[in-house]
């Protein structure tokens, strides 16, 4: 049985229409083109994996490509994974196969194969001749993968009693691009007021078909579920647009890719934080520095536990200057660690402290520096804002009462999702650009709460800067 009994005794419904969609022979001619905007865990790469191998099956000397955004990802997710590929394959006994591990190509006896790879290489597929794809995760792939690589090998003439070529993009979405673009046309959609949600749409473009599946609507995953996830939202694990975004398939703008927002930093409010001082067990401090040499404004920012307890801004452009500054706010709170933008002329602070006869802690950061976290983060940058908006989402940040600095934080959280799926802020540019300025204030702020995760305990006693604190706002503290 092809596909196997194990696929289609769990066949839903939005699947089926898939698969009816796709063997329909209509007069205006056959659907070729296959939009596929479901939610995340929707069983779009098992329909996909499934369908190529029926199709290989089916049509002897063919040949059939699953294309997955990285040449990892396919071998992680459809390789190496034993549920997936494996499991859909027929039995040997009904159509013989063979299995090249070093290629990712199946080979079955009628001639047919199905190749198995990622477009992070996309010229690697140049002058592969295919009968029809599916580019898994369309959103995160280059377009020109379709558009310069493939596009013209399926435009090519059918074989002799194999039907025609086609194309099949299955993804959720990942903000306005080419993959909701070409859903939308597909669908005849003029206002995304009327998005079908589950499943085909009401419209077609001839040749294409297009379908779209919300998590509200499928049932795919429990409501209990669904629940717990919004009380994670609630409680700050998970921001409301990630929810929106990989279970109500929203195309999400560049405001609502923002890690940091307004609300959030209003919340803060919520919190007594005088009683919450009384019972800290540990006192963790730190200085946390953004060089920003070149006519930029030096911002210096001292943290307590939860609470910013210094702030200066300083426009010399001599580095021992800034490290006489910092030196003196670390005096004045009683520590000796230090956070600081290493990149360029920040370097010369970075190291100017780490020399110092008192033996100060520094953390060097390099915003573009690789993290542990590869596969979510493309760098370091990206991981320390999340970091910082993750604090804010879970109270367990002070207030912050400076204007300018909740106006840039709110800015500098503003990311986007590169081809392979990792996270990436803005450029500083383009956060300039918004701002009217440097997002100094905001750099600083975001470096202070990073490098305290890896800050050890200082003895407790209450802070010098209690009395002054609850005295006048910060924003009164001399700049």
């Amino acid at each position: 049985m092809i596909p196997n009994k194990l696929f289609l005794d769990r066949l839903a419904k939005h699947e089926l229409e898939v698969l009816s969609a796709f063997d329909c022979k209509r007069a205006g001619g056959i659907r070729r083109f296959f939009m596929i905007e479901w939610h995340r865990r929707a069983h779009k790469t098992t329909l996909s994996i499934n369908l190529l191998i029926r199709e290989c099956c089916r049509y002897p000397k063919a040949k059939y490509a699953y294309v997955a955004p990285t040449q990892v990802w396919a071998r992680e997710v459809v390789w190496d994974d034993p549920t997936m590929l494996w499991d859909a394959l027929p039995d040997k006994a009904e159509m013989n196969w063979v299995a090249n591990e070093q290629k990712m190509l199946i080979k079955f006896a009628n001639g047919s194969m199905l190749k198995i790879g990622g477009s992070d290489k996309p010229d690697a597929w140049r002058g592969v001749d295919v009968d029809g794809a599916v580019f898994d995760e369309w959103a995160l792939h280059k377009k020109e993968t379709w558009s310069e690589i493939f596009r013209p090998v399926i435009a090519g003439p059918k074989k002799p009693g194999h039907r025609e070529r086609w194309a099949m993009f299955p993804y959720t979405p990942k903000g306005h691009n080419h993959a909701v673009q070409m859903f939308n046309v597909a669908a005849c959609i003029e206002s995304e007021a009327r998005l079908p949600v589950s499943g085909q749409s009401a419209k077609h473009k001839p040749g294409w078909f297009a379908s779209r599946l919300t998590a509200d609507f499928s049932g795919i995953i429990s409501q209990s579920e669904l629940e717990l996830m919004q009380q994670e939202v609630a409680d700050g694990i998970i921001t409301q647009a990630e929810y929106d975004q990989e279970m109500l398939c929203k195309r999400l703008t560049s405001e609502e890719r923002t890690l940091i927002t307004s609300m959030m930093l209003d919340r803060l409010n919520s919190v007594n934080w005088d009683s919450l001082r009384i019972i800290e067990p540990q006192m963790r401090k730190i200085v946390a520095i953004d060089p920003a040499f070149g006519g930029d404004v030096c911002a210096i920012t001292g943290f307590e536990n939860a609470r910013v307890v210094d702030k200066k801004r300083v426009s010399w452009t001599m580095t021992h200057e800034v490290v006489f500054e910092a030196k003196e706010m670390a005096r004045r709170m009683g520590t000796k660690n230090f956070i600081v933008d290493c990149i360029g002329n920040g370097k010369g602070v970075s190291d100017g402290l780490s020399i110092d006869a008192a033996g100060y802690h520094v953390q060097a950061f390099n915003s573009a520096e690789k993290v542990e976290d590869s596969d979510r983060f493309a760098n370091k940058k990206a991981e320390a804002v999340e970091w910082c908006a993750k604090e804010i989402r879970q109270l367990k940040v002070e207030p912050i009462e400076d204007p300018e600095t909740r106006r840039q934080l709110v800015a500098l959280s503003r990311y986007k999702i590169t081809n392979s799926g990792k996270m990436i802020m803005r450029s500083n540019d383009e956060t300039k650009k918004e701002l009217g300025c440097s997002p100094d204030d905001g750099l600083s702020y975001i470096y202070g709460r990073y490098g305290l995760q890896s800050v050890q305990p200082e003895t407790q006693r209450e802070s010098t800067y209690e009395t002054r604190s609850r005295r006048q706002p910060l924003s009164a503290m001399s700049m």
